[in-house]
């Protein structure tokens, strides 16, 4: 229940990409996404509002809206251990220099302070790594300590081994980097849905980072 369509429409996109389920029934005790001043339907135990105000907590985000916000806001209501950091599932190429060797593989998830990706072979906690990631423009080169090695057959997901590695130490631009391109990637994924001239209306809404609206408006890949 927004005041505003575009970013109405852009939120619904994005919670369907993150994979929540969309419903206007209280009883199924949803959390109710609602522009501050419009009236609350009957019924909703919990609340989101989105307020043009500076101040801001975990029931209320600041509208131009910060999409990094809107995720953890989200993390924090729906799971009992909620991710501190917004993250997302991309198959991009990297290079893994461990034990000597350099892996050619791809990632699995991202996020600005951890990665996981596909080994040939299981990483011993705190084992330690470099990853060199190329995207368009931006080239990252990070330091790296493997955190777990999980067979993919565990978790239904074919033949091979996930490692999650958590990257430190690692500088502020690289981080805030690396988070203007997570986000950059998830509007673009849902652009399409909106359609052009719907989604550069939304995009007006959001406090976003120049890698991220180029990202996001770019016609290129991922």
């Amino acid at each position: 229940c927004l005041n505003n369509n575009p970013l109405q429409e852009l939120i619904k996109a994005l919670l369907l990409e993150w994979g929540y389920r969309l419903t206007d029934k209280p009883e199924d005790d949803p959390l109710l996404l609602i522009s501050e001043g419009l009236e609350q339907p009957p019924g909703f135990n919990h609340t989101l509002i989105f307020s043009s105000s500076h101040y801001q907590d975990r029931h209320r985000l600041e509208v131009p809206l910060t999409i990094e916000t809107l995720y953890l806001a989200l993390e924090n209501h729906f799971h009992r251990t909620p991710r501190n950091h917004i993250r997302i599932c991309v198959d991009w190429p990297i290079r893994v220099t461990v034990r000597g060797q350099q892996i050619d593989t791809h990632i699995v998830t991202l996020a600005d302070r951890g990665i996981r990706f596909i080994s040939p072979f299981e990483l011993a906690q705190a084992e330690e790594m470099e990853i060199h990631i190329e995207r368009e423009d931006e080239v990252y080169d990070l330091h790296a300590k493997a955190v777990y090695s999980i067979n993919g057959k565990e978790i239904g997901r074919g033949e091979g081994i996930e490692v999650g590695a958590v990257c430190t130490p690692q500088s502020k631009e690289i981080r805030d980097s690396i988070r203007s391109r997570i986000i950059g990637n998830y509007l673009k994924r849902v652009r399409p849905v909106l359609g052009s001239n719907l989604f550069a209306e939304a995009l007006r809404q959001l406090n976003l980072t120049r890698i991220s609206e180029t990202i996001a408006t770019s016609e290129c890949g991922d």
